[in-house]
């Protein structure tokens, strides 16, 4: 029983430990994604197919920063298709994407252009992978995401 009870205290302990490395959890600021920006059509690297790109949810867990800010941890899903009439061949598709942060009087403070790669095996028409982001929001800030257009 004592060593039961030892191995629990042991691994109440390792999972305290875990979380005392991580930052305080903090609400998160106003993310959001414009409608121009939530759908992109997107041509492929090898065959040149054009492929429908749609964002597909956000997760977002906020620490904060030293600094003021908010440290937020984005995971945003995306739906991406092609046509199967159009092209079965293996390809890769690079989704463009951005992010902007706003400041309370709405003006741009800065913003941030990024990408993420996807193949697709031959034969396979659709994919939802998720995209990770990290970005610094200062206070009274917030977080805008887009796709962008690249055909």
């Amino acid at each position: 029983m004592k060593q039961m009870s030892f191995m629990a205290l042991i691994g109440c302990s390792v999972l305290l430990a875990g979380c005392a490395s991580q930052g305080e959890v903090v609400f998160c600021p106003t993310i959001s994604a414009p409608e121009e920006g939530a759908r992109a059509f997107v041509r492929s690297d090898n065959v040149k197919q054009v492929f429908d790109v749609r964002l597909n949810g956000v997760n977002a867990i906020c620490t904060r920063h030293n600094s003021g800010g908010t440290m937020v941890a984005l995971t945003v899903g995306l739906k991406i298709k092609r046509s199967l009439a159009e092209g079965v061949e293996n390809d890769v598709v690079a989704v463009p994407m951005m992010s902007a942060i706003i400041d309370a009087d709405q003006r741009v403070m800065s913003n941030q252009e990024f990408g993420y790669r996807v193949g697709f095996d031959k034969g396979s028409d659709s994919k939802f992978p998720v995209a990770d982001i990290e970005q610094l929001v200062p206070a009274e800030a917030r977080l805008v995401i887009s796709l962008r257009p690249a055909y």
